[in-house]
């Protein structure tokens, strides 16, 4: 596996920004984004996956999720935020499964 994708990976800050911040920066999503799909592509040829890796793709979305709810419950309604957390939370959980498809941990 390319060691290169789990460095950006690691650098990449924007589950850290929206745990933080609460703030959603479009660039650095879209670099995970981007990451997640080249990390499908080379893990597909793997039948072991870096437990460092796996650690940290499993808890992606499930900090998302756990940010969505506790934000849908102190504000009790749908809102552009909210919406948008749950969006990413969705898209988060397929593309980490479409890393675990087909390798083991």
């Amino acid at each position: 596996m390319d060691n290169l994708l789990k460095k950006r990976l690691l650098s990449n800050t924007f589950v850290d920004k929206v745990r933080n911040q609460m703030e959603i920066n479009d660039a650095e999503y879209q670099e995970l984004i981007e990451i997640l799909s080249n990390l499908s592509g080379e893990l597909k040829s793997q039948k072991v996956i870096d437990k460092e890796l796996a650690l940290i793709l499993y808890s992606m979305p499930q900090i998302i999720r756990n940010i969505f709810l506790t934000y849908e419950e102190h504000n009790g309604k749908a809102t552009d935020f909210g919406n948008k957390l749950e969006d990413i939370w969705i898209d988060l959980d397929a593309m980490v499964l479409e890393c675990f498809s087909d390798a083991s941990i």
